[in-house]
């Protein structure tokens, strides 16, 4: 099963389930280009090769399939349960028990830091979304006070004195 949704005609995938369907073959390492993707369930097939680098992910469940190599670190699929893992005799590293030494395990890859400029516009309009109206609002808010003089805040400030010159 795919779950997701489109944006800006694009797939964002977020959920992907392919639990005993037997399918073969290597996991592409284009599913790490997948950043909405947080859930990956590929459990009971028949996948090949390594693990790719999936640095987004909330859930991971690769059991049961003939992976091998190390699985990747500094990701968050350290952080997933040894029984995510389980049933692949070539798989080694965290969170199982097997190391890595001596296997011909694919070096660990650190995740590429990417052009954000999209993200860093979007960062910047929540900003003008966020301090607009509240600059506003208390612009308007200090007017009020300030025309209509409340009686709490007379007895807090004090009547207005006016000086003499």
């Amino acid at each position: 099963m795919l779950y997701g949704q489109f944006r800006s005609g694009r797939l964002y995938l977020t959920f992907v389930d392919t639990i005993d369907l037997q399918y073969k073959g290597k996991i592409p390492e284009s599913i790490g280009l997948l950043k909405a993707l947080i859930a990956l369930n590929l459990s009971n097939n028949a996948f090949t090769g390594h693990i790719p680098l999936l640095s987004f992910l909330a859930y991971i469940n690769v059991s049961h399939n003939q992976l091998k190599g190390e699985i990747p670190q500094g990701t968050q699929i350290t952080g997933q349960a040894k029984s995510s893992f389980e049933g692949n005799a070539g798989l080694c590293g965290l969170p199982l028990q097997e190391t890595c030494f001596g296997t011909d395990a694919p070096p660990t890859q650190q995740p590429k830091e990417e052009d954000d400029d999209d993200e860093e516009v979007l960062n910047w309009k929540g900003v003008a979304i966020g301090y607009g109206p509240g600059v506003l609002l208390g612009l308007a808010i200090a007017h009020l006070i300030a025309t209509y003089k409340p009686e709490w805040l007379v007895k807090i400030i004090g009547p207005n004195k006016r000086r003499n010159r």
